[in-house]
């Protein structure tokens, strides 16, 4: 039997740089019960409100990031950012690498019930069922399970998954090929168990409120005003509750980074991000971390636009605005000027080099250029002057890029109108789905660590294709990457990731902005936080507070 190691190949290879992801609450924790001394809580300013607590309806990050507090998976990441076994106490992997066998370790829901393997196969099911409607169905093909790309995408029996509970204590799943990073992604929230008697009983409350769920993690789900302010505390019965140092975790939605630096201050906040000019104020505080997410900033041009449908007008669009100033001061929070699509630090390729470094450019920054471009579009156009509606959501950094661009591209643009729209991220997208908008400035962080994290959404089938970009060539590529034959050749398939960027970035189908960085003040008394929401999950198991 293969025991958990430190050293995982590719599949664990989870750099710093990578970026991020309840049971009944009556009776809750005493929060200094478990060291009989002050309690250690933690209290965390975030931008965006929380959604749920359902690992299948939600994809958003501030929800992952509650998900994977009062949840446990088979993995999370250390303070290291290396593989660390939760429910999965031992594996055994054949030599084909088609078939992982999971050995879980004893624990409990916070109802008393076991967890068992029968959570896992119910949940991953649960998760490509079409009648789920995931937004993060498509993990389940990312990671290769067999069947996974046929029942998300060709509409087979989801019941045909690979994925099976041979006993209480032990969880089968088979692959469609030997995916090397299949382990690495079982730390995403979408592989979280769920009890199935229990989502029985309580219905579409499950994850809704903290008493119509359950948990299996470190901290239970306490109480949530929907819009401002959530807590979790710490689970007495947790498998691993003595060294969880954290008693109990303050959530509160704080939208302006200014309010949000004053509680910092007053010691009302242990942890927040900020922007603008607040990072200049506080460049020479020892509270003050940044770090390049993996996050990508870019925009969808609507492609039924008239104007935007062509391309010399796409062109002068994604060319004219200078994104090494947006980064570093406009933003100024460790982002960097993006001329690709699919971000650095991401992906580690056959050839031991990240996907990135063996790209190539696209679309800098060339004011001359843009012009030519523009007059060209416009005279083809038949017209002069074009007004342009740029979408956004209402948090600074989209605030203050949108605002930045539409005022560089009115300057160098001559007869370019913008008018500018900020919604709240859900109503925002809510429109961009509906098609109700020109041009959209969207954020996106992977699900997992593959180039087709990034690359699958502009495909014609992807549900963030709020564009409407379609070319068949593309399609082909993308579609070939899911697809047991491609995964079993894993050059060729590398390979033909970076001819689909290459066209993607080439039809001018987004527009790259900058690859985000985040900016964060945190209390020098808590440790192993510093550069959580720049990986694939946050883990507060990890997370200290001094007294």
């Amino acid at each position: 039997m293969k025991r958990f190691s430190k050293v995982f190949t590719a599949a664990v290879a989870l750099t710093a740089a990578l970026g991020l992801l309840a049971g009944c609450s009556d009776g809750g924790t005493d929060p200094t019960a478990s060291g009989g001394g002050s309690a250690h809580v933690l209290t965390v300013g975030k931008l965006l409100p929380l959604q749920a607590v359902d690992p299948h309806k939600v994809n958003d990050g501030m929800s992952n990031e509650v998900l994977t507090a009062v949840f446990d998976g088979l993995y999370s990441l250390d303070e290291n950012h290396e593989l660390e076994p939760l429910m999965a106490e031992s594996f055994e992997k054949s030599d084909d690498g088609l078939t992982y066998t999971f050995h879980l370790r004893d624990a409990k829901w916070s109802n008393g019930d076991p967890v068992t393997a029968a959570d896992f196969e119910f949940s991953w099911k649960r998760l490509v069922n079409p009648a789920t409607a995931a937004p993060n169905s498509n993990e389940a093909v990312a990671a290769g399970i067999k069947n996974a790309n046929e029942i998300v995408n060709q509409g087979m029996d989801y019941n045909q998954l690979g994925v099976k509970a041979i006993d209480d204590k032990t969880l089968q799943v088979e692959l469609a090929a030997d995916v090397p990073y299949f382990q690495a992604l079982l730390v995403r929230p979408a592989f979280l168990p769920v009890n199935e008697k229990y989502l029985d009983q309580v219905g579409d409350k499950y994850g809704q409120t903290p008493e119509t769920t359950i948990y299996n993690g470190p901290f239970i789900w306490d109480s949530w005003d929907f819009a401002n302010n959530f807590s979790a505390k710490k689970n007495p019965d947790y498998w691993n509750a003595a060294d969880t140092n954290i008693d109990e975790i303050k959530w509160q939605v704080v939208k302006d980074s200014q309010t949000a630096a004053l509680l910092q201050e007053s010691g009302d906040l242990d942890f927040t991000e900020i922007s603008g000019s607040l990072i200049d104020r506080y460049a020479d505080s020892p509270e003050l971390t940044t770090a390049l997410e993996v996050h990508m900033w870019y925009m969808y041009p609507n492609m039924q636009n008239p104007a935007l449908a062509n391309k010399d007008i796409r062109t002068a669009l994604a060319t004219s605005y200078d994104k090494a100033a947006l980064a570093n001061d406009v933003l100024k929070n460790g982002a960097e000027p993006a001329d690709y699509f699919v971000g650095k630090n991401l992906a580690v390729g056959p050839d031991g080099k990240q996907f990135r470094d063996t790209g190539d450019t696209y679309l800098a920054y060339d004011v001359d250029s843009a012009k030519k471009s523009w007059e060209k579009g416009l005279a083809t156009l038949g017209t002069d002057s074009v007004t342009l509606r740029l979408s956004y959501w209402d948090d600074e950094s989209s605030i203050a890029q949108a605002e930045y661009i539409a005022s560089q591209w009115e300057a160098n643009l001559p007869g370019l109108k913008i008018e500018l729209t900020s919604q709240p991220k859900a109503t925002a997208n809510e429109q961009a789905l509906a098609g109700d908008f020109d041009l959209y400035l969207f954020r996106w962080g992977p699900d997992y660590k593959d180039p087709m994290a990034f690359l699958e959404l502009l495909s014609s089938t992807s549900q963030r294709d709020f564009g409407k970009y379609s070319n068949p060539q593309y399609d082909a590529i993308i579609a070939a990457a899911r697809t047991p034959q491609m995964l079993s050749q894993p050059q060729e398939r590398w390979d033909s990731l970076h001819d689909a960027e290459d066209i993607l970035l080439g039809d001018v189908a987004v527009f790259p902005t900058v690859q985000n960085g985040i900016a964060m003040l945190i209390n020098p008394k808590v440790h192993n936080m510093d550069v959580r929401n720049v990986s694939l999950t946050w883990n507060y198991r990890i997370v200290t507070k001094d007294n």
